[in-house]
């Protein structure tokens, strides 16, 4: 596997060292008594709200994190087995985006109808992994409160491949949970092969929320794995530097990595540091900076090096508005970047504007680009055979006609990457076919993937379960919020 690292071995060593200190001398803020209590019993200290973890409590906590595991999907064709079997990468969509822009340009807050056409592209994209819930808004008879209960229901009625479930209510959380295991048949079902896994957030700096405590309660009582994000803002909310935003993201990920292993050893988890930065002229949030990929490459080698626990992060998207020249750049450099971090997973397919506009272009776009980067990702075997040895020490009248039919080439031609979307003929070929640019076959193929959408087929008695637990967590939405 081809890799490049960012820190030496000291380096990495001290950065593990300060964010253990961090969580040992100053702690973190967690507003949930019940979870607060839960961690006082395995041996943590409290003063109030505040959380410290001993040194050694941390360290029994990352042990216990699995090294090996899978995150099953729906159809029971797309599981995801970690460490990446061919040592590559995973890839996921975006999550939260709460704008749509169409193929035709249209930018507006998503519907319920484009999370379900979005889910099923997702479905017949071969290289992106697993989705993430888009920020949809209700239907005109719907509660707004229970948008994500909504967007998790379409997900689960159409998903071939596994969700990541991104809470917007801490009464929604239960909800959340019950929809997965109606689709499963049962919450022993569900924990023993869990097709979903939640996002759990912090903010601000080193505190946990009453809703993502929430997250990281349930999740460990029921054994749902837990991809534990922090999503700072370099020069905002966090140290103005790569460095210090990359120590504050990584300490808040570990915190909630010990938090689940204390509470639940062994619990699947896959630390997910998502930083953003801030143009200290504009004060516009960046995502696609080259000091917030460097500050990505850090984190991703703090957790994948330094304690061996697999890691996510963005590693596609844009700061653009559409999809043109500084889209494909900064996407490209990202994915490719990321993919040669060893990162386990690329998250944030299909993004535009800093991760607040979901494309369907876009989303084929990165689809390809990942293909690419896969590629890169597995590097070269150098041998005799990979160099064509025999040949070239052979007979010299046998390579008279270069190397078009040797044998050598006849066993390696198919080996080359041939992206689907590119173009590699010359200028006749592509005016006999209209002179198609890229985005005029990304189009294409939109327009046929749409027009046989790939769906998870489910049971009518399955389908029954997720309606009804669909209606009892909204009704319990509408009793927390009226």
């Amino acid at each position: 596997m081809l890799k490049t690292s960012m820190m030496d071995e000291t380096s990495l060593l001290h950065m593990k060292n300060r964010a253990e200190e961090l969580l040992e001398k100053r702690g973190v803020t967690i507003h949930h008594p019940l979870l607060c209590e839960a961690l006082r019993s395995k041996g943590c200290r409290l003063e109030g709200h505040q959380v410290f973890f001993p040194r050694k409590l941390i360290a029994s906590a990352v042990e216990a994190a699995p090294r090996q595991f899978i995150l099953y999907s729906p159809s029971g064709e797309h599981d995801l087995v970690f460490p990446h079997p061919q040592g590559g990468f995973y890839t996921r969509s975006n999550t939260g985006a709460p704008n749509f822009r169409t193929v035709t340009g249209n930018v507006h807050p998503v519907q319920l109808s484009e999370a379900e056409q979005w889910f099923a592209l997702i479905n017949a994209l071969e290289n992106i992994d697993f989705c993430a819930l888009p920020s949809v808004i209700a239907d005109e008879d719907g509660v707004p409160e229970a948008v994500d209960l909504y967007a998790l229901e379409k997900a689960l009625k159409v998903s071939r491949k596994h969700i990541w479930i991104q809470p917007y209510e801490t009464c929604n959380v239960h909800g959340l949970i019950s929809l997965a295991a109606a689709a499963a048949g049962g919450l022993d079902k569900l924990h023993e092969k869990p097709f979903v896994s939640f996002i759990s957030c912090s903010v601000p700096l080193l505190t946990f929320k009453h809703m993502d405590a929430e997250i990281l309660y349930c999740c460990a009582q029921t054994g749902i794995p837990v991809q534990p994000c922090s999503l700072p803002t370099a020069g905002a909310n966090t140290p103005v530097t790569p460095q210090g935003t990359a120590l504050v993201c990584c300490a808040e990920v570990l915190a909630q990595i010990v938090i689940l292993q204390l509470l639940h050893p062994g619990l699947p988890v896959i630390a997910t540091p998502l930083p953003f930065s801030m143009d200290m002229k504009t004060t516009y949030t960046l995502q696609s900076a080259p000091e917030t990929t460097l500050c990505r490459l850090l984190c991703m080698q703090f957790f994948e090096e330094g304690y061996g626990i697999p890691a996510h992060t963005y590693a596609t998207g844009t700061d653009s508005l559409v999809l043109d020249g500084q889209n494909l750049i900064e996407r490209t450099s990202l994915i490719h970047m990321l993919a040669l971090s060893g990162a386990s997973v690329l998250g944030g397919a299909g993004q535009i504007e800093t991760a607040k506009t979901l494309c369907p272009l876009t989303l084929i776009a990165d689809n390809e680009i990942f293909g690419i980067a896969q590629r890169l990702r597995r590097g070269l075997i150098v041998d005799d055979e990979t160099m064509d040895i025999d040949e070239l020490f052979g007979d010299p009248e046998e390579l008279e006609d270069g190397f078009i039919m040797t044998e050598h080439t006849l066993r390696h031609y198919t080996e080359i990457t041939r992206p689907p979307l590119f173009s590699r003929t010359g200028v006749p070929a592509w005016k006999a076919a209209g002179c198609p640019t890229m985005e005029t076959r990304i189009r294409q193929k939109y327009d046929a993937l749409c027009a046989s959408p790939v769906r998870m087929e489910h049971t009518k008695e399955t389908l029954q379960a997720i309606q009804q637990a669909l209606d009892t967590a909204v009704a319990e939405v509408q009793r927390h919020t009226s």
